[in-house]
């Protein structure tokens, strides 16, 4: 134990020190933040697994309470990793913590795996523990509580630790590594991965240069397509039925890029902290309520980043080549946040769904935390007490972020109780409403359908997540609406019959139906689209590929294989 503690005790200093940054996931049931939207996703998870709707992509509740297909577009990942806990503990909040806390550790756990590989133990240490005390972190964490983003953040290293090994080991366990945190990264946040998977194809050059190994390019090629395959079930249908929603409404008005640039002296100097919004300051007018420094402590190691340059050009010239690839990275996203860049962006209009350009600050902070650690491998005097100096002034300065504004006290039954749940509700934001409704409705659905003409009485009424079943006694002609927006490919039946469906004659696009005398059964269903089904069927042959992969990459599993083989020859 003894010896285990001295040959690790570097990881364990970062690990403690980052576990402290998790204190006020213990000091209260929960706290505020801007995206108070994870325990209510969370909770139209668990519906879905328990409706058997997997993968989900239809919720009942949220769209104020018509349903919506949010998680056909918002990368689910963390929900369902949320949900393996709810299954485990049956409280929502614990496992909303947990689904925080996980990405935070692991983002310091694969920073310095990244590190170590470059910079030694020690100096993987070092970048790990300002990755975790990076203010921006703190901003993803415990001000907008950006569960995608904190995902992204912890994938950003495991991806580029994974080529490394690949490059090292050019083999089918580390190839099944790669693709798998790749598919992993687009089902966690897809800006995140829309950002960073063109970087890890320069990484993976990169590395390339570094013994010019032709199969370790294949490999990563292979591992590409697989992480994309395994990522279908969520990537096809966000790209391709991208027109069935609204995704106007996440590029205008405040939502628009133009409103969020922000100067170097927000990026460099200010040290001011806040737990309000982004906006676009003007003379006399309101302030930034968010902070997006990079950190003085943080800009300090960049230095000897590029003091290292110096020294190891000669010695060790590709060590310092990642350097100035990383170094060149950071002044290109400081620009791109930067209103000069403005021409940029309307030049690339896929950036617009960005939404803010501060979102850079994700790989700004990621890969300067990453080279900070390389004036280790210098001859530096005193590199030692350099190491320990400024992790002691990173903790002093930036401690003291981490903490949301307040505390909350209360509990699964209150957040699901009749106000508490509204308000959850009505703050899940209606970005993607189906292109039927014409405007975001007014006001929660108060009742579950509407008899808009006729004698009909409606019993037995009942519903899942993508269903709808009930049975009707129709005196008269009857004309009936479900509060329930239609989608492709909603079907209802009518005594086993699907009957055609009205979605256009209200501005909320309802589903309106006609029945006539009779005693009816109605069952209406969202089933899959056929890039729906193709994309369930991509991604179900992806995991069988990776799975096959890593099975046979055994010696026993392969002699077992060919000793069979030969025996039915």
């Amino acid at each position: 134990m003894k010896n285990f503690l001295i040959q690790h005790q570097e990881f364990l200093l970062g690990f403690v020190l980052t576990a402290s940054l998790l204190w006020p996931l213990f000091a209260a049931p929960y706290f505020t933040h801007h995206d108070d939207v994870q325990v209510i996703r969370l909770y139209e998870i668990d519906k879905c697994f328990k409706d058997h709707q997997i993968p989900c992509r239809w919720v009942p509740d949220l769209g104020g309470l018509y349903g919506y297909p949010i998680f056909n577009y918002y990368a689910p990942l963390p929900y369902y990793f949320g949900e393996v806990f709810y299954f485990l503990t049956h409280n929502l909040i614990i496992s909303a913590k947990i689904m925080f806390a996980f990405s935070f550790l692991g983002s310091f756990i694969f920073m310095y795996l990244l590190a170590r590989k470059f910079w030694s133990k020690l100096g993987g240490s070092f970048s790990a523990i300002f990755y975790s005390f990076a203010p921006y972190h703190s901003v993803d964490f415990y001000v907008r509580g950006a569960m995608g983003e904190l995902w992204g953040l912890m994938l950003f290293p495991a991806i580029f630790w994974s080529l490394v090994r690949l490059e090292e080991k050019t083999n089918i366990p580390n190839l099944v590594l790669f693709a798998f945190l790749q598919g992993v990264l687009i089902i966690s946040h897809n800006l995140s991965a829309a950002i960073f998977l063109p970087l890890s194809l320069a990484w993976a050059g990169i590395l390339f240069l570094k013994r010019k190994n032709k199969k370790f390019i294949w490999y990563c090629s292979l591992g590409f397509i697989l992480g994309i395959l395994i990522s279908s079930f969520y990537l096809l249908p966000m790209v391709f039925e991208k027109n069935l929603v609204h995704v106007d409404t996440t590029t205008i008005g405040y939502f628009s890029y133009t409103e969020h640039f922000k100067g170097l002296k927000k990026l460099f100097l200010e040290r001011s902290w806040g737990w309000g919004s982004s906006i676009r300051e003007v003379p006399g007018g309101e302030k930034d309520g968010l902070s997006y420094q990079i950190g003085w402590v943080h800009l300090i190691g960049w230095v000897l980043a590029l003091l290292s340059v110096k020294i190891l050009w000669r010695k060790q010239r590709w060590i310092s080549g990642v350097i100035i690839f990383c170094s060149a990275a950071i002044l290109f996203y400081v620009f791109m946040i930067h209103p000069k860049s403005e021409v940029l962006w309307k030049a690339i209009e896929p950036l617009k769904y960005l939404q803010f350009p501060w979102r850079f600050l994700m790989l700004i902070i990621f890969f300067l935390c990453f080279i900070c650690g390389s004036f280790v491998l210098t001859n530096l005097k005193f590199k030692r007490i350099i190491w320990l100096a400024l992790i002691i002034l990173v903790v002093i300065l930036n401690f003291s972020y981490f903490r949301p504004e307040k505390f909350i006290q209360t509990s699964d039954s209150q957040r699901l109780s009749d106000g508490d749940f509204d308000k959850q509700i009505k703050r899940s934001i209606f970005d993607y409403l189906p292109i039927y409704a014409k405007a975001p409705p007014a006001e929660l659905a108060t009742q579950r359908y509407e008899i808009l003409t006729g004698d009909t009485t409606v019993y037995d009424y009942s519903e899942g997540t993508n269903w709808i079943s009930f049975n009707a006694l129709t005196k008269t002609h009857t004309i009936i609406r479900l509060s329930q927006y239609y989608f492709p490919d909603w079907k209802i039946y009518v005594d086993g019959v699907e009957t055609k469906i009205d979605y256009q004659s209200n501005t909320l696009g309802l589903m309106t139906i006609i029945l006539g005398e009779g005693n009816h059964k109605v069952y209406c269903r969202l089933f899959d689209t056929q890039i729906r089904l193709i994309s369930n069927w991509l991604s179900i042959a992806g995991f069988t590929i990776l799975v096959v992969l890593y099975v046979t990459s055994f010696k026993r599993v392969r002699r077992w294989m060919a000793y069979y083989k030969k025996g039915i020859s």
